[in-house]
């Protein structure tokens, strides 16, 4: 009897401090996960601004009617910016999205007196100028904004003007609930966003606006992440887990810090449970079997062992018996406790990993976006002496007349089967991209010796495909594609240079012939020099 309850005491001590940390590790990784998710959105908004910024003759009084459309769209198409503008020298809007404040001189606003310097991102702030242009939040106040702006320079990278953008602070909050949607609703978890000052960001609205929250250390480093048990400002201690931003690549980030908590007795409550299972079970096996201890002993620890030994699997990782629960009784429910503490940890895993590839791949197409194409490069970040990456560059012809045609309805249509029939043209261990509007990348891992020849083939199958009727809603549609082909590290060490390449292979295809692959060579774009290409 006293053996039986020595172990059912050291179980259950040790079933207690396994739930009790993994309630700890599941905020942890929360928090790991919307601060993360909030870095590399941040980055791939602050890499779009970068991108349409280098558009040539941005500020052409001649292009000012296509640079219209091209802002509207970039609203239509992502609208977590909420305005868009293009800045002349002196401040003044002189395009805007929806054709807001146009005509307005902003140069007192942060987005251009920090933009015309350098690239600049702005923390979270109310709206001004626009406060009146768009609805307010729930709560009455004005719509909040996170600023991203850059200098258009001419070329001899002096400052002729500014593309400024204001994000709605209101995309965090759907993050939010990217975030908590799998987390069940009676746990009571919480997510706040805290700026460097303290100043309360995203949170509960027992917050006011302007709200501080001063019970994390003063001092806290890029990256830092920890659970703990803290007192909050209403005399409540909560179970709370923070990570500090680190950024994301270029993206330095603004020193947010997510913070993730739930009420210590609603985090406890399934481990306080289980201990008090754990006794009643003891007591009461121990006073049923007082006249025949000895011989029942070795009955009751044998499930007990059994309990522990799937419970150290669950915490090691081992799921693979983890639905089959033979015990009943208070066995059985302790073990669908601690099942369940399980399932919403694997469930908070899966969520990470859902997040991170919608934010890797194009929302209309499914393609790789910027980001996927980053995360596939890691991968080469050095190569055998042997292998080579073939960079094919791919503009459609004509897509522009089937949006003016047909709408642009047609043209998302038609984007989604160009798609199809890139992803038809590769391997799986090959990558396709979409990199802008009609612009796509396909990237081709495979040896020196081979890789033009490859490159070659493959670039043939594509322009074979792509400039083939596409019969869609009952019409059909006919567009062409032109290809420039370049390879790293033959043509140059530098990939980004390699890029670039491409680039201008891909240039002198639509130049002097669309519908065709052009090989990038040490003399083109040269007066006397031709391209090497397959016509």
């Amino acid at each position: 009897m006293l053996s039986s309850l020595v172990i059912s005491t050291v179980i259950g001590q040790r079933t207690v401090r396994l739930a009790q940390t993994a309630a700890g590790d599941s905020l942890q990784e929360t928090a790991y996960q919307f601060s993360t998710l909030l870095d590399q959105s941040m980055w791939s908004r602050a890499n779009e601004i970068v991108t349409l910024s280098s558009v040539p003759d941005l500020l052409s009084d001649r292009n000012r009617p296509e640079i219209q459309r091209l802002l509207d769209r970039l609203k239509r198409e992502l609208p977590v910016f909420t305005w868009v503008g293009l800045l002349d020298r002196q401040g003044k809007v002189i395009a805007s999205t929806d054709r807001i404040i146009e005509g307005v001189n902003i140069t007192s606003r942060p987005v251009f007196a920090n933009g015309i310097k350098g690239l600049f991102i702005g923390d979270v702030h109310d709206a001004v100028l626009l406060a009146s242009k768009f609805p307010r939040q729930a709560n009455g106040e004005p719509i909040q904004f996170v600023d991203i702006s850059i200098p258009i320079q001419d070329r001899d990278g002096k400052p002729t003007g500014v593309l400024a953008s204001h994000l709605s602070w209101e995309w965090a909050r759907d993050a939010e609930s990217t975030i908590l949607s799998p987390i069940a609703a009676d746990r009571r978890v919480e997510l706040l966003v805290v700026a460097t000052d303290r100043t309360i960001l995203l949170g509960p609205q027992e917050f006011g606006k302007g709200a501080t929250l001063n019970i994390l250390p003063r001092v806290l480093k890029a990256g830092e992440s920890r659970w703990q048990v803290l007192r909050w400002p209403d005399g409540q201690d909560y179970m709370t887990a923070y990570r500090v931003s680190a950024g994301y690549r270029t993206y330095n980030g603004l020193g947010w810090i997510t913070i993730t908590r739930q009420p210590i007795a609603v985090a406890y409550a399934p481990a306080h449970q289980l201990q008090r299972d754990i006794i009643l079970f003891t007591l009461l096996s121990s006073g049923a079997v007082v006249g025949v201890a000895w011989l029942l002993a070795d009955w009751f620890a044998k499930p007990l062992r059994q309990l522990s030994s799937w419970a150290s699997r669950l915490e090691k990782g081992d799921r693979s018996d983890r639905d089959q629960l033979p015990w009943v009784g208070e066995l059985g429910k302790i073990s669908r406790i601690v099942q369940r503490l399980d399932a919403q940890a694997e469930a908070q895993s899966q969520a990470r990993k859902q997040a991170e590839s919608l934010a890797h791949h194009d929302a209309l197409t499914g393609l790789q976006n910027r980001l996927g194409l980053a995360a596939y490069l890691s991968q080469y970040q050095s190569l055998e002496p042997d292998q080579s990456l073939v960079i094919l560059a791919i503009d459609l012809d004509g897509f522009k007349p089937i949006n003016d045609t047909y709408g642009h309805a047609m043209g998302d249509v038609l984007l989604k089967a160009v798609a199809a029939r890139l992803h038809a043209c590769i391997r799986a261990n090959e990558l396709a991209a979409r990199t802008g509007g009609d612009e796509f990348l396909v990237i081709l891992p495979c040896s020196v010796e081979l890789a033009e020849a490859i490159g070659k083939q493959v670039g043939a199958r594509i322009l074979q495909a792509l400039n083939s009727v596409f019969p869609l809603q009952g019409q059909q549609i006919e567009i062409g594609s032109s290809i420039g082909l370049a390879v790293w590290p033959v043509d140059h060490p530098d990939l980004q240079t390699v890029f670039q390449a491409a680039d201008t292979a891909l240039y002198d295809a639509k130049q002097h012939s669309k519908g065709h692959l052009v090989r990038w060579t040490a003399t083109l774009g040269q007066q006397s020099a031709s391209p090497q290409s397959d016509r």
